[in-house]
Parts: C-alpha cells; sequence; structure tokens
C-alpha cells in the first residue's frame, strides 16, 4: 500500500511540474502578457455617441497600447454592417507603443437605437478584441 501511495505522489508531483514549465512562456497569473508576445490594451472599448439625426456621419478613434514586449501586427478589423468602415494601422506597432482603430458610421436608413461591433484581429496573445460603439439615430421630419 506505501508504494501505491509513494507512485502516485511521484506522479502528482512530476504532473504539476510539468504544467508550471508549460505556462512560462504565455500569461502569468495576473493576466500580463509574459516575454515574447504582443498585448493589445483598449483605452476605451466602447464609445457613445449619444444621440443623432438620420443621414449625418459620425467619427470616433479607439486609441490602444501593446503592452506586450514584441510588436503588434494588427492583421484586421471586421465590422458588423456597411453602415460602419474602419480603418487599421498598417505598420506594427512597437512594444510599449500606442496606435489607433479609426471607425466611421453613415447612419442613412439606421433610426433608432444602434449597437455595432469592431473585431481587431492581431497577433496578440488577446488575438482578438472587440470594440463597439452606441448610438440613437433621429428620424429627420421632412
Amino acid at each position: 500500500m506505501k508504494k501505491i501511495v509513494f507512485v502516485a505522489l511521484v506522479l502528482l508531483s512530476s504532473v504539476s511540474f510539468w504544467q508550471c514549465s508549460t505556462m512560462s512562456g504565455s500569461e502569468s497569473d495576473s493576466g500580463e502578457a509574459q516575454s515574447d508576445s504582443a498585448k493589445i490594451e483598449f483605452e476605451n472599448p466602447n464609445h457613445d455617441f449619444g444621440e443623432i439625426k438620420e443621414g449625418e456621419i459620425v467619427n470616433t478613434v479607439f486609441k490602444f497600447k501593446n503592452v506586450g514586449s514584441m510588436p503588434l501586427n494588427i492583421i484586421s478589423v471586421d465590422v458588423t454592417c456597411g453602415c460602419t468602415v474602419a480603418e487599421k494601422p498598417e505598420k506594427p506597432i512597437g512594444a510599449g507603443k500606442t496606435g489607433e482603430i479609426k471607425v466611421e458610421f453613415n447612419s442613412a436608413g439606421k433610426v433608432g437605437i444602434n449597437k455595432k461591433y469592431v473585431t481587431v484581429t492581431s497577433n496578440a496573445v488577446n488575438a482578438s478584441e472587440v470594440v463597439s460603439f452606441d448610438v440613437i439615430v433621429n428620424k429627420v421630419n421632412e
């Protein structure tokens, strides 16, 4: 019986050691990026345009920082509606540097409450992040 307990403890210790060693290169318990990775962090992932009149075109900028240690490459910015256009930085964002995702919303035909999403895909450890905006579009009386 002592042999079985001893073998079980050895196996448990080995598995525990293996898990700790495989986690060392990705993220720490605090969620901070470790070496050899980029990590995108948005200043404010949601923007509220408030109320606008139908037909108005409004713009905002989602500012972000690369809080990782490697250059951040924005691969794509995908929108949920043809009424929204998003523009990504073309050059890599260095470690500790900032960048912007520019977003434009055309309210033509979008009367009412609108919530739109932009999915930002990158080479970061948090490879897919979503930013959004809210806007209330009021019908123009003709």
